[in-house]
């Protein structure tokens, strides 16, 4: 590894570890909010006073950690889906020399999260563009460029999201550009969604092949980066924090709590 490849893959743990730390600290305090007796008592309360959830005898401990529980998973997937649209895209303008603005353009109002064009890159990195783009897809048609979409994953079947992705797949078709859709995680894809949007225009690669596409296009590999024992030292602290505190909350213990006395 060269010289500016060691300092380039530095600057990227840096900024990864980072981004890691400001979402898992944000992670760490919406447990420790909502998961408090004050916010407990409140969710119970708007249950109870409801003409729908109390009806159906959803007003209990039991329910109200299934809605804490369900919006921390939600967070999670956020904080996720963050850092993985935002570290590409900083490599990727790293790699190709290019401004933040020129890698991620919006187009009719949407901001795509990757665009290299040919005409802004130079002679060696257009040929590697091209290279890469043929090699992960044979058929491609003659492109001035490529656009991409990065999911950590992809599990959502959300319609106005899914009506942005078809959206978007035109504008970038309309750029010249060649759209690729990147889903890093292969857990629970859907399939019809995935269908419609392959249908639209987007070329997947999920999985290994959207990393291994990752790092043969603009040098990202972020599975090599997650083991660095630096990193992975400290997500595995924080989270198993994280998940500490949910477990030792208020919320958890109220409803162990109910379950200790009803077989007392």
């Amino acid at each position: 590894m060269s010289h500016k490849d060691k300092k380039h893959r530095e600057t990227v743990k840096a900024r990864f570890l980072a981004s890691l730390r400001h979402h898992l600290s944000g992670l760490g305090e919406k447990v420790e909010r909502d998961f408090s007796q004050t916010n407990f008592d409140r969710e119970l309360a708007n249950l109870t006073g409801d003409a729908v959830y109390s009806k159906f005898a959803f007003n209990t401990p039991e329910y109200v950690l299934v809605r804490l529980v369900g919006r921390i998973s939600i967070s999670i997937g956020r904080r996720l889906g963050e850092i993985y649209d935002k570290i590409p895209r900083f490599v990727a303008a790293a790699r190709f020399s290019l401004h933040p603005d020129q890698v991620a353009p919006v187009l009719k109002g949407l901001e795509l999260d990757i665009a290299l064009r040919q005409s802004m890159l130079s002679s060696a990195d257009s040929a590697h563009l091209q290279s890469t783009i043929n090699k992960y897809f044979p058929a491609a048609r003659k492109h001035a460029g490529v656009g991409i979409e990065i999911r950590y994953n992809f599990s959502s079947n959300d319609s106005a999201r899914l009506r942005k992705d078809v959206a978007m797949a035109r504008y970038v078709k309309a750029e010249k550009l060649f759209p690729v859709y990147l889903v890093f995680s292969g857990i629970s894809p859907r399939a019809e969604a995935m269908s419609r949007l392959k249908r639209a225009g987007w070329a997947f690669l999920t999985g290994n092949q959207a990393a291994e596409f990752a790092q043969a296009l603009f040098g990202l590999d972020l599975a090599s980066i997650l083991d660095e024992p630096l990193i992975k030292e400290e997500i595995q602290r924080e989270v198993g924090a994280i998940m500490s505190s949910m477990i030792r909350s208020y919320a958890f213990q109220k409803v162990l709590e109910g379950y200790t006395l009803a077989q007392d």
